[in-house]
C-alpha cells in the first residue's frame, strides 16, 4: 500500500468496451445553462440530503487565487502524476491551465451534515449488506446511487457537477464524519480515455493511497493538515464535506459583476443569485444558511438577511422576488387547521381537480376570499399506485395562492423538500402567485423518480417513472397543474350563486353587454348581431375584416358603398373547451384597458374600455384597429356588435 498521496488512472486492458464518461453535460447543457446555478443547485441539495440532526445545515462558498509560482509544493503535493494524464491529446481539455501559475479554486463547505458516512474500503454492493454508504457511492459509482426515496438528489450524478465545473475536470474531497469523527481525503479526475505511450488509460483517476488498483483515502493527520491549511479551510473537527475544485470555471463567479445583473447572460450567474433563487422556502424555514466568500468581501444569507435584501432594492426583479418571499414566509407560519382540504380523486381513476372536491360552502367562501384579496392555502389530497405494490399510498400537497395586481404575468414556484424546480409552470393567470410546497415522503418519492438528472423538471413519459406507477403520468399532471386548476376553480361561479357576488370588487358589463350575455339581441334593439369567431380563421362581420396578428387581433372597416356604422361593440374572449367563453371571462384572464394589452384605433374613438369590452365610436369609412398583448399560446374569440347612425 503507498503511503504518500498521488493521482493514479487504471489501465486498459485489450478488448475493453470503449466509453467517455458524458455526465458533465447534464449539468452544462440540459440543466439551467450555467455552471454556477448547477453548482449551487447540486451541492446544497446533497448537504440538506445528509443533514445531521435539527440545526440548519449550513454551506459556504468561496472563490479564492493560490499562486502556484509561489507555493510550488502545493503543486508537488496534490498534482504529483496527473499533469502527464492532462496533457495527453485524448484526454478531452482544451485550453489546459499552466500548472505552475495561478489556480482560481472554488471551495464549498457543509457544516451541520454526517459527512460520507460508511465502509471505505467497500468497492462493489453485489453483497450489500443493506447499510447506507456514502463514502461508496460518492466515491466509486456515476449514475448509481442508494441515497433513500425521499431524499432531493437520487441519480447518482450531482457530483459529476465538480468535476465539470474544473478546467482540469477535478476536484478534491475531506470529509469528517459524524460517526466516528475519521477524517478523509480523496480527489477524483474525469478525462477521456486517453494514451500515454503506448499504454492506454481508463478516464477516472483518483488521488489518494492505493492497495493495489483500490484508491482508499488519506488518513494520515499531518497531510490531511496540511491539505486543511493550503486551502484554507474552515473544516477542522467538524462533521461535514468540503470540497475544493481546483483551476474552476472562467465563468464561476460568487458575487455579481458591478454592473451587470445576474439574468443578462446565463453564463454570468452569481452563486449570490442562484442561492436565493432556488433555495429561498428552505432558508426562509431556518434550515439553511449560506455563506459567500470572495478576496474582498463575505455575506451570510440567512432569512434574516432575505429581509435587507429586498429592502435595499427597488429594481423589478426583486420586487417580484420580495412578492414570492413574503408568500413564502407567510406559508411557513400557517398551521395545519389553516388549510381548504380537499377531498382525494376517485381510487383507481386518473385524478382531476375539479370543484367536486370541494366542501360547497368553503368553496364559495374561498371564492369570495380569493377576490378580495386574502392569500389562500390548500390541502391537496393525492394516491400514488406502485405497480410493485399492490396497496396504494395516500399523500398530499400544499398550494398557496394570493393575487397580486402589481405583476403582469402569473408566478408559480413548484418546491420538493426545499429545492426549487424552475422548469415547472402551469398557471395561465396574469396577476396570480403560487407556491406549491411537496414534503409528504410518498408525493416526494414520486416526483424524484420523475425528475432528470439536473432537478429542473418532472418528465412524465421517461421510462424509469412510467414503469414503475400506475397512472404515474395523469398524477404527476394532476400536481403540474393544481395551481391553473384551483385558479379556475376559484374564478368560475358556481351553479345556482348569486351572479352580483362580486359586483363590489369587478365592475360587471354595462346594460349594452349584459343585453348581449344571452346571445340575442334585447328586442327592439338597434345592435345587430355578428358573427362569433376564434382569432385565427374567425368569421368576419359584412364590411369588416378581422385578422389574426402577432399577440392579437385586427378589425378593418370597408364602407365605401355601405352605410358607415356609428359605433362598433367588440368583446374578447379566451376560447374554452366547452361553454360560453364569454361566461367564463374572468378579468385574471386580461383587462383591456390595462397591461400588457395595447389598442391602437386609426379611425375610431375609444368611448369605453373595460374588463373585455370596447367600445368605439366610428370615424372613417376604412378605420383600422390593432389589439394586441393577448396569450399566445390561447385562442380568442371575439365578438362584435355595430349599431347604426339614427
Amino acid at each position: 500500500m503507498s503511503l504518500l498521496p498521488e493521482w493514479r488512472f487504471r489501465k486498459m486492458q485489450p478488448g475493453e468496451i470503449n466509453i467517455d464518461p458524458i455526465e458533465g453535460e447534464f449539468f452544462t447543457t440540459e440543466a439551467l445553462g450555467s455552471i454556477t446555478d448547477a453548482v449551487v443547485r447540486e451541492a446544497i441539495q446533497n448537504s440538506l440530503d445528509a443533514r445531521n440532526g435539527n440545526d440548519p445545515v449550513t454551506i459556504h462558498f468561496e472563490l479564492k487565487k493560490i499562486s502556484l509560482s509561489n507555493n510550488p509544493e502545493i503543486k508537488e503535493q496534490y498534482f504529483n502524476g496527473i499533469e502527464t494524464h492532462l496533457k495527453s491529446k485524448q484526454s478531452g481539455l482544451l485550453n489546459i491551465p499552466d500548472l505552475n501559475q495561478e489556480m482560481d479554486c472554488l471551495l464549498i463547505e457543509d457544516f451541520g451534515t454526517r459527512g460520507l458516512q460508511g465502509d471505505e474500503t467497500q468497492y462493489d454492493d453485489l453483497d450489500d449488506n443493506g447499510k447506507r454508504n456514502d463514502f461508496y457511492y460518492f466515491w466509486r459509482n456515476i449514475g448509481r446511487t442508494r441515497k433513500e426515496s425521499t431524499d432531493i438528489g437520487r441519480w447518482g450524478l450531482g457530483k459529476t457537477v465538480f468535476q465539470a465545473a474544473s478546467r482540469i475536470n477535478t476536484f478534491f474531497g475531506l470529509t469528517v464524519r459524524y460517526e466516528d469523527r475519521k477524517p478523509l481525503l480523496m480527489g477524483q479526475s474525469a478525462l477521456r480515455i486517453h494514451r500515454i505511450g503506448n499504454q492506454r488509460y481508463a478516464p477516472y483517476g483518483y488521488f489518494g493511497s492505493f492497495k493495489g488498483d483500490l484508491a482508499l483515502p488519506v488518513e494520515e493527520m499531518a497531510i490531511v493538515g496540511r491539505f486543511d491549511s493550503d486551502f484554507t479551510l474552515a473544516r477542522k473537527n467538524l462533521s461535514g464535506l468540503s470540497i475544493v475544485i481546483p483551476f474552476a470555471d472562467n465563468d464561476l463567479r460568487i458575487f455579481p459583476e458591478k454592473g451587470k445583473n445576474d439574468r443578462d447572460k446565463k453564463n454570468m450567474v452569481s452563486c449570490y443569485f442562484s442561492v436565493i433563487r432556488h433555495y429561498f422556502f428552505p432558508i426562509i424555514a431556518g434550515k439553511l444558511i449560506v455563506v459567500l466568500k470572495a478576496t474582498d468581501r463575505e455575506l451570510k444569507i440567512d432569512s434574516g438577511f432575505l429581509n435587507a435584501f429586498l429592502d435595499k432594492s427597488k429594481k423589478k426583479s426583486r420586487r417580484n422576488l420580495r412578492g414570492v418571499l413574503e408568500l413564502a414566509r407567510w406559508a411557513i407560519c400557517q398551521p395545519a387547521d389553516s388549510m381548504i382540504t380537499l377531498s382525494e380523486p376517485q381510487a383507481g381513476k386518473a385524478p382531476k381537480l375539479r370543484d367536486n372536491l370541494f366542501d360547497k360552502e368553503k368553496l364559495e367562501d374561498a371564492r369570495r376570499m380569493f377576490f378580495e384579496g386574502s392569500r389562500l392555502v390548500f390541502r391537496v389530497p393525492v394516491s400514488i399506485y406502485r405497480y410493485e405494490d399492490t396497496s396504494l399510498q395516500h399523500s398530499w400537497f400544499a398550494v398557496y395562492l394570493e393575487r397580486d395586481e402589481t405583476i403582469d404575468r402569473p408566478e408559480d414556484y413548484f418546491i420538493r423538500q426545499g429545492i426549487t424546480i424552475p422548469e415547472v409552470s402551469s398557471l395561465k393567470f396574469k396577476g396570480v402567485r403560487a407556491i406549491v410546497s411537496i414534503t409528504d415522503p410518498a408525493l416526494t418519492s414520486f416526483l424524484g423518480d420523475s425528475e432528470n438528472p439536473a432537478h429542473t423538471d418532472w418528465e412524465r413519459n421517461s421510462k424509469k417513472f412510467k414503469a414503475k406507477y400506475r397512472l404515474g403520468p395523469t398524477t404527476l399532471d394532476f400536481v403540474k397543474t393544481s395551481p391553473r386548476e384551483l385558479v379556475r376553480i376559484l374564478t368560475q361561479p358556481g351553479r345556482g350563486t348569486d351572479r352580483n357576488l362580486l359586483k363590489h370588487i369587478f365592475s360587471l358589463p354595462s346594460s349594452e353587454t349584459e343585453a348581449e350575455e344571452s346571445q340575442q339581441p334585447a328586442k327592439g334593439s338597434d345592435w345587430k348581431e355578428n358573427a362569433k369567431g376564434r382569432f385565427i380563421g374567425s368569421g368576419s362581420p359584412p364590411n369588416i375584416q378581422i385578422s389574426s396578428i402577432k399577440g392579437g387581433f385586427s378589425l378593418s372597416g370597408h364602407f365605401k358603398d355601405a352605410e358607415i356604422p356609428e359605433q362598433i361593440s367588440v368583446r374578447v374572449a379566451y376560447e374554452v373547451r366547452s361553454g360560453n367563453p364569454f361566461k367564463k371571462y374572468t378579468p385574471l384572464d386580461f383587462e383591456l384597458d390595462k397591461d400588457p394589452i395595447i389598442i391602437r384605433p386609426n379611425g375610431l374613438e375609444i368611448i369605453s374600455c373595460r374588463d373585455n369590452h370596447l367600445h368605439l365610436g366610428v370615424m372613417t369609412a376604412d378605420f383600422h384597429l390593432a389589439v394586441t398583448g393577448f396569450d399566445r399560446h390561447r385562442d380568442l374569440r371575439i365578438k362584435i356588435s355595430a349599431r347604426r347612425r339614427q
